[in-house]
C-alpha cells in the first residue's frame, strides 16, 4: 500500500516540475517576445501628423505641417529638415517594447519619468493628428534601451533603443539654401559695389570647371579651383543661420551675383555686411517646368554666412589671376 502512495505521489511530483517548467518557458518566451511600443491605430496616425512637440525642462522645439512641408514655429515658420522630421518619426515608429517595468508612480522621478522634476528631467514628446495626441515620457537610458511611458499610464517600459533628439530650434532648419550640380552651371557673373564686374563660363556644356571670359588660355591655367570655389559657394550653399529680412536693416549689398545653366535655370543673389556678419538673399530664380534644381528662393528670408564662405565668394580677378598681367 505503502509502495503505491509513493508511486503516485513521484507521480505527481514529476506533473508538477513539468508543469511548473513549462510555465517558466512561457515566461521566458514572452520576456524574450518584443511588441510596438504604439498600437496599431498609434502606428497609422503617425502618418497623419501635424505638430510635434519635443520638451525637457525649459528647452523646447515644436514642428508644425503646413502640406507637405513642416516648419520651425520658434524660427517663423522655416522649414525643418525633412531628414531629421523622417528620422523621429522612424524612431517612434520602430521602438519596441522588451520589458516590462514597475507601475509604480512613486519610481518615476527616480527613473527620469516625472515630468515635475528637473533632475533628471524626462524627454517629453507629443505627437497631434488634430483629433488625437501621442504623449510619451523618456527617462534613463537602460543597456542599449531607455524607460519610457505615455504620460497619461503610471506603468513604465524598457524600449529596445534609446531615443534622443536636440532640442536646439536652430538644429532643426533645414539651410540647405541652393543646390545647383556644378556641371548645369553654364555661367556665372559677380559685380562689386565699385563697378568691377568678373563673368565666368564654361568652355563646353557639361563641364566642370569655370574659366574667366576674355582670358587666353595660357593664363587660365592653374586657376580652376579659385574659380570654381567662387561658384561652388553659391550653388552648393549651405546657410549658417536664418532671419527675416524684414528683421535685418539690408542696404547696399557688398556684393551681386548671377548664374545660369544650361538649361535655362536663372539664379540672382545678394551679399550683404551687416557691421561684419554676412547675410545672403536669393533675389531671384527661374527654371523650366520641368526643372528640379533645390533653391529656397522664398523671399521672406535672408541667409546668414561664414567667414569661410564669405571669402569664397568675395574674390576678385586679382585674387585668382595671380601672375602677369591682370587686364
Amino acid at each position: 500500500m505503502k509502495i503505491k502512495l509513493f508511486a503516485v505521489l513521484a507521480v505527481i511530483s514529476v506533473l508538477l516540475i513539468v508543469i511548473a517548467l513549462q510555465r517558466q518557458g512561457d515566461d521566458r518566451v514572452e520576456d524574450l517576445q518584443s511588441r510596438a511600443l504604439l498600437s496599431e491605430q498609434q502606428l497609422e496616425a503617425i502618418g497623419q501628423v501635424e505638430r510635434i512637440s519635443l520638451r525637457r525642462g525649459q528647452d523646447s522645439v515644436e514642428l508644425v505641417r503646413e502640406g507637405n512641408r513642416w516648419g520651425v514655429v520658434a524660427r517663423d515658420l522655416f522649414p525643418a529638415q525633412p531628414e531629421r522630421i523622417a528620422a523621429l518619426l522612424h524612431a517612434v515608429r520602430g521602438s519596441r517594447v522588451i520589458e516590462k517595468q514597475t507601475d509604480d508612480p512613486q519610481y518615476h522621478a527616480r527613473l527620469g519619468l516625472d515630468p515635475g522634476h528637473q533632475e533628471p528631467a524626462p524627454l517629453q514628446l507629443r505627437l497631434e493628428d488634430g483629433s488625437e495626441a501621442i504623449n510619451l515620457l523618456f527617462g534613463n537610458p537602460v543597456g542599449n534601451g531607455q524607460l519610457v511611458r505615455f504620460a497619461d499610464e503610471d506603468q513604465v517600459w524598457l524600449i529596445n533603443r534609446p531615443f534622443g533628439m536636440t532640442l536646439n530650434p536652430r538644429e532643426w532648419l533645414d539651410l540647405k539654401v541652393v543646390r545647383i550640380p556644378m556641371e548645369q552651371a553654364a555661367t556665372a557673373r559677380w559685380e562689386h559695389p565699385d563697378g568691377e564686374v568678373l563673368e565666368l563660363e564654361k568652355a563646353t556644356e557639361g563641364g566642370y570647371n569655370f574659366r574667366i571670359a576674355g582670358l587666353d588660355d595660357a593664363r587660365q591655367q592653374g586657376n580652376e579651383r579659385w574659380i570654381n570655389s567662387m561658384v561652388l559657394g553659391l550653388i552648393g550653399l549651405n546657410a549658417q543661420d536664418v532671419a527675416l529680412r524684414s528683421d535685418l536693416e539690408l542696404e547696399e549689398p557688398a556684393l551681386r551675383m548671377q548664374v545660369t545653366t544650361w538649361k535655362g535655370a536663372e539664379l540672382e543673389a545678394s551679399l550683404y555686411d551687416l557691421s561684419g556678419r554676412y547675410w545672403l538673399t536669393i533675389d531671384h530664380f527661374e527654371q523650366p517646368p520641368e526643372g528640379n534644381l533645390g533653391v529656397n528662393a522664398d523671399p521672406r528670408w535672408a541667409f546668414q554666412l561664414g567667414i569661410a564662405q564669405v571669402e569664397d565668394l568675395l574674390k576678385r580677378r586679382s585674387d585668382i589671376v595671380r601672375s602677369g598681367d591682370n587686364e
